[in-house]
């Protein structure tokens, strides 16, 4: 009697359990699948958890059959927006019971990169140009390592010599904790100027350099956190220490230069930013749009003789789409506002120089508030398009990915400035120009653009840019 027993219990159990596979597979629907496992070749030194981090999908979820090309896709970009790879490859193989292995082959950078320092001074490539003044040149030995250990850091040191002479070291790691959530960054940077911008004239930088060497001195430190609990938000609060040091004949000429006739000014500043990229690229988007919003508190009563204490609020929206077959739009505008309208010279820079309007490059606009905007429609001559270049052996150069567009574009910008010279005109009133330009997009982030530009006073010309042309902070 009692063996029936246990046979029947035994039988019982088994039913039960056969009951609740068959419960779990009815579930589970003919279009659906699950990611059984993640494998990953191709990368030599980044670590896997780097990689699975910007992954849309994990081990173990459920997705939909029609859902994983674009899956792929978008941790594809993801990964490449991390600039580690030049080329991402996805693939899956079918198991029973609807399950799926992903397999992800990466093509990794050369991460080590001690680039020789021989460039131009000037505010952009067009300005040195158009000036061809050759002593303006930097020389020097710039060290980038970036995926350091394999985990996505960044170890960078300058050492540049010649016209500005700047020494520099930082250091970030940008996935911190189990579930690499967070990140830090310290780092230090002191340059030294021999001729410096002492004012604006006529809408132009007007240069200075004093026989008592250096015209300034300038150093900046700074802590930076970052928290990105999700894979298009981030969150950064930056610490930092600002000092400038100028000569006695800089503040001579230009009391404003650092304030009220001073020669020494310092104070530090806490910085909050704000991220959400859902572009396809972070270098040359096509599709997609980022929302970024900075707020900077300039003195914080640590060091109580600053009297320029200033909130500041900076937004950029960046929007890409596109409308037809090889064919694209973009708009980026930015905008920035201080509560201080009377800052010193070397701190209310406004257009011209980091941020600048197409057929502006010549000129500045200074001031504590502006706006500019930048329209473009661009045509995919050359869809990106891979080369093998067979001389070269090492994978991290050989493949060579490039496209071509032509684009048509248009500016427009503000300055506002509540105290301003007399011949600066440009500030205060509405900017424009409009042109026709072409960009080369390569790897190692490069993008090369010859623009055709004619301005608002219809000056016109070809103008050189080696960089992205979308706003960064």
């Amino acid at each position: 009697m009692g063996g029936e027993i246990k046979v029947m219990i035994l039988i019982f159990l088994i039913c039960r359990t056969l009951a609740g596979i068959s419960q779990e597979q009815s579930v589970l629907s003919d279009d659906e699948l699950i990611i059984h496992d993640i494998l990953i070749t191709g990368n030599n030194v980044t670590k896997d958890p780097i990689i699975v981090r910007e992954l849309v999908f994990g081990i173990g979820d459920t997705i939909r059959k029609i859902e994983l090309l674009p899956a792929f896709q978008r941790s594809k970009e993801n990964l490449l927006n991390i600039s580690l790879f030049n080329f991402v490859h996805f693939d899956a193989t079918h198991l029973p019971g609807n399950r799926i292995d992903v397999h992800i082959n990466v093509t990794e950078r050369w991460y080590i990169w001690p680039v020789p320092i021989l460039e131009y001074a000037e505010r952009n490539f067009s300005s040195f140009i158009q000036h061809r003044e050759w002593d303006k040149i930097n020389y020097g030995l710039w060290l980038k390592w970036n995926n350091f250990r394999g985990r996505r850091e960044l170890l960078t040191g300058k050492l540049r010599l010649g016209y500005v002479e700047e020494y520099a070291l930082s250091y970030l790691i940008p996935n911190m904790g189990k579930k690499q959530q967070h990140g830090f960054s310290l780092g230090f940077n002191m340059n030294q100027q021999n001729e410096i911008f002492l004012n604006t004239v006529n809408n132009k930088p007007v240069e200075y350099e004093p026989l008592s060497r250096p015209a300034m001195v300038r150093l900046n430190a700074f802590m930076n956190y970052t928290y990105r609990r999700k894979l298009y938000t981030t969150h950064a609060l930056r610490f930092e220490y600002f000092n400038y040091e100028i000569s006695d004949s800089v503040a001579v000429r230009n009391p404003n230069f650092l304030g009220e006739g001073s020669t020494d000014l310092g104070f530090f500043m806490l910085t909050y930013n704000f991220n959400y990229d859902l572009r396809d690229s972070k270098i040359y988007p096509l599709e997609g749009f980022a929302v970024r919003i900075r707020a900077e508190q300039m003195g914080l009563g640590i060091i109580t003789d600053y009297p320029y204490k200033n909130l500041r609020f900076t937004g950029v929206i960046l929007f890409h789409q596109m409308i037809a077959n090889r064919v694209y739009f973009n708009n980026a505008t930015k905008a920035r506002y201080s509560m201080e309208k009377m800052m010193p010279y070397v701190l209310g820079r406004g257009l011209g120089y980091n941020e600048f309007l197409s057929g502006y490059e010549e000129y500045v606009m200074d001031g504590t508030d502006y706006f500019i905007t930048k329209y473009n429609l661009k045509f995919q001559v050359i869809r990106p398009t891979t080369r093998t270049i067979p001389f070269i052996r090492m994978e991290q150069f050989n493949k060579v990915h490039y496209a071509v567009y032509i684009n048509m574009f248009a500016d427009a910008g503000y300055v506002n400035n509540i105290f301003p010279a007399p011949t600066n005109t440009m500030v205060n009133d509405w900017q424009f120009s409009a042109g026709i330009g072409l960009d080369f997009v390569t790897y190692y982030d490069q993008v090369l653009r010859i623009d055709y530009v004619i301005n608002k006073y219809g000056a016109h010309g070809l103008f050189f840019h080696i960089e992205t042309p979308f706003f960064r902070w």
